[in-house]
């Protein structure tokens, strides 16, 4: 009997989530397919150890968008391989999603044969982004942003805590409103503004925030 292989999807438009889970599904009968309406639910079950062959993930998303999903979790699992999906029309930043560990994209209005490819490409161990990889390629390799950051670089790895305190900070919360929110001390709340403000190479909340827009994180 062919062992079970189990694929997180992950989207917070309900009709699509279900719509992509029962294509996933149909596609394999051995594909147990788990539905994640909300990304901290899904990156809770990392961090508890819940195993995944395949998570499939939507750029865009209200609480969490979909290159600040894949920075939090690598921080809990680099294995995993992730397949980013989005509608967007202009083009998708790949060369982040690179950069921040994603293995693949596939642009909605893609045909379910595409999809499919791309489902088992990552199963196999490869990587999928078809010609948007090779689009994205030259200007990767020479795109900066206004502070002078290579957009090819590896990008900074934020931890979950460490993502919803620079969400908050970017709505312009104060140490105290973060920690009531997230009920920590305030020196916890330091402690991660320290961390963040040295993944990003900046001193001053507003820098951090510019950073953090710039890479798509929030």
């Amino acid at each position: 009997m062919d062992a079970e292989i189990n694929i997180a999807v992950l989207d917070d438009h309900r009709m699509f989530l279900e719509g992509v889970s029962m294509l996933v599904a149909s596609m394999d009968k051995n594909y147990a397919v788990h539905n994640f309406h909300v990304p901290i639910e899904l990156l809770n079950a990392l961090e508890t150890g819940q195993k995944f062959d395949l998570i499939i993930c939507d750029l865009i998303m209200d609480q969490m968008n979909g290159l600040a999903f894949v920075t939090a979790a690598r921080s809990y699992t680099k294995k995993i391989p992730i397949l980013m999906l989005s509608g967007i029309n202009t083009s998708p930043p790949v060369a982040e999603m690179i950069s921040l560990g994603a293995n693949g994209f596939v642009h909605k209005s893609s045909g379910n044969e595409t999809l499919g490819e791309a489902v088992q490409c990552l199963l196999s161990g490869k990587r999928y982004f078809g010609d948007f990889e090779t689009d994205q390629n030259h200007q990767a390799s020479t795109a900066e942003d206004d502070d002078g950051f290579l957009m090819s670089e590896p990008l900074p790895t934020l931890g979950k805590r460490q993502l919803e305190v620079l969400k908050m900070i970017a709505h312009g919360a104060s140490n105290k409103e973060i920690s009531n929110t997230l009920k920590i001390s305030e020196n916890t709340v330091k402690s991660h503004l320290k961390q963040i403000f040295i993944a990003f190479g900046v001193n001053k909340r507003t820098a951090c925030v510019r950073k953090a827009q710039t890479l798509g994180l929030i």
